[in-house]
């Protein structure tokens, strides 16, 4: 009996390492990962409000993540906000917030 014990944990243990291994990996595509998908917050009057909203939506979307640092883009006739961000692994992402409409005000 003790054989048979050792067998399936030894199976389980194959068939566990290899659904590990056929993961696929983690996509860094999410909404404001980059300027083309940038996040647009409606409502916001102007850039008191818009950093309110930006970080409010930081703290709902990216709970676990923290802030590095901020800098405002501009691209073309477009404004937007890079904010660093630190993943819980330590993985350093930006989030990009378009700010065009508040720009200024």
């Amino acid at each position: 009996m003790a054989n048979w014990r050792g067998i399936a944990i030894g199976c389980l243990a194959l068939v566990a390492a290899g659904a590990a291994e056929a993961q696929p990996a983690p996509t860094e595509s999410f909404r404001g990962s980059s300027m083309d998908n940038a996040i647009v917050l409606p409502g916001v009057a102007d850039e008191f409000h818009g950093a309110v909203a930006e970080h409010s939506y930081i703290a709902e979307h990216f709970a676990a993540w923290h802030i590095e640092y901020q800098a405002r883009i501009a691209q073309g006739d477009r404004f937007f906000d890079e904010i660093g961000m630190v993943k819980p692994d330590r993985t350093k992402v930006p989030v990009f917030f378009d700010v065009t409409p508040w720009q200024g005000k």
